[in-house]
């Protein structure tokens, strides 16, 4: 009697244990660069699943997972990292340069070169990187993977103008779209006189695209004028 209860408490003990290890938890942190610098925007991922979140301003994120759990850490031009969940709540991370992305070609306005001796702020996304995505027009890609742009559309009519931002709002009562060039072609884009305008990019199917490259800086202005004053999306289709 007295070995059979000692087995049933045992099997208690282990059930209650295997319950505490699968209990989620508030996993927080805060992810920076080698240089010390938060990092914002960093894309945070529970490994197998399609649970994830995003850094904030500060470079700090919280995210619910089990010990156990694999934290995959994302950012353009950077080293994705993984980090498995321990008995701590707190998983700060610092993020190293990916010199390969260094090495990648990239469209520049004038030319290619490549990304390690381009002097300009310029955002890359490959191929790779959209490949498989559903989307029903070409903004759709862009949003949430370049860092610095920000995608809205500011009412539901179907083939609205997308608000596209690049460099801020630079102007209350001019435009802020930046200029979009397909294959060294600009394209117009934006609304005219305050009323929307349809989506000229619309007619663009996302799967004939091959990569964006979007010029942040100054160096735009220089390259393609007043027109590109707000940034210029790059496009380069298959």
């Amino acid at each position: 009697m007295k070995t059979k209860l000692n087995a049933i408490l045992t099997l208690l003990l282990a059930c209650i244990v295997q319950l505490t290890f699968a209990q989620e938890k508030t996993i927080s942190g805060t992810v920076s660069d080698e240089a010390g610098l938060q990092l914002p925007g960093v894309n945070i991922l529970i490994k197998g699943t399609t649970t994830g979140t995003q850094t904030d301003f500060d470079g700090k994120y919280t995210i619910k997972a089990k010990s156990g759990d694999i934290l995959t850490f994302t950012y353009l031009g950077l080293k994705t990292q993984e980090v498995k969940v321990g008995a701590s709540n707190t998983v700060n991370v610092t993020m190293a340069e990916d010199a390969s992305v260094l090495d990648e070609v990239v469209v520049i306005g004038y030319g290619v070169q490549k990304k390690k001796e381009v002097t300009g702020a310029i955002a890359s996304i490959s191929g790779s990187d959209i490949t498989g995505l559903v989307t029903p027009s070409f903004e759709g890609q862009l949003a949430g993977r370049a860092t610095g742009v920000q995608i809205t559309t500011s009412n539901g009519i179907i083939g609205e103008a997308p608000r596209i931002r690049i460099r801020g709002i630079s102007s209350i009562n001019s435009g802020t779209y930046p200029l979009v060039v397909v294959d060294g072609m600009p394209i117009y884009t934006g609304d005219t006189g305050g009323v929307a305008s349809t989506n000229a990019l619309g007619d663009i199917n996302p799967n004939d695209i091959e990569s964006y490259e979007i010029l942040k800086d100054g160096a735009a202005t220089a390259i393609y004028g007043s027109r590109g004053a707000n940034g210029v999306i790059l496009i380069t289709t298959k």
